[in-house]
């Protein structure tokens, strides 16, 4: 006969702990076609309607709490205008939420520029002097530059659903800067994140 005894007599023995869940991962390519920004003055900067440069929608119904990577860029391209010495250009970038109908910011980003002229005089270097020293001196240069511009978020929001985000330009000076131009925008979402009903 066996005096082989239980530890803790009347208890199952204990189970293996359960498998950790495998992330998912849900990828959605946004869509925009940029925006070609008119002169604004700086007391008329701030946009009762803002130009939407790109938005995406993905769907993290399935996923448990999950995560979204979001990644936006763009080239920026501008010009100084001949009739102008110093030129800002200053544009404001908000990155919005949209989840059944509530429309909820997630941040700002801003692209900004000082923006001068380079004048030359009859001996072939850049000079300097007043505006109307310059217009006296017959001729000058205009110049095009080309930014690229982008941002990421990442937004750990509670709720799975269908979501839209979209990138707006909120706020825009380009007074003395010509063919303001936000082109080729990339805008992608990545959602990471458990299966709601497990593996």
């Amino acid at each position: 006969m066996s005096n082989y005894k239980l530890e803790n007599p009347g208890c199952c023995p204990p189970y293996p702990p359960c498998p950790p869940r495998l992330n998912q991962t849900i990828l959605s390519c946004g869509t925009g076609s940029g925006v070609k920004l008119p002169s604004i003055s700086e007391y008329r900067s701030q946009l009762v309607n803002p130009y939407v440069v790109a938005s995406l929608s993905i769907d993290t119904s399935n996923l448990s709490n999950p995560s979204v990577k979001l990644d936006f860029s763009s080239i920026i391209t501008y010009k100084e205008l001949y009739d102008y010495w110093l030129c800002d250009l200053r544009l404001t970038f908000q990155l919005s939420r949209v989840c059944g109908g509530a429309k909820a910011v997630l941040g700002n980003w801003n692209f900004e520029r000082n923006v001068g002229f380079g004048w030359y005089g009859n001996n072939g270097r850049a000079v300097e002097g007043n505006e109307a020293e310059l217009r006296a001196n017959g001729f000058g240069i205009t110049v095009e530059t080309v930014d690229a511009f982008g941002f990421t978020f990442c937004d750990c929001h509670a709720c799975p659903g269908c979501c839209t985000y979209m990138v707006e330009v909120i706020n825009a000076e380009t007074s003395g800067v010509d063919f303001a131009d936000v082109s080729h925008p990339m805008f992608n979402a990545l959602a990471v994140g458990p299966l709601a009903w497990g593996d």
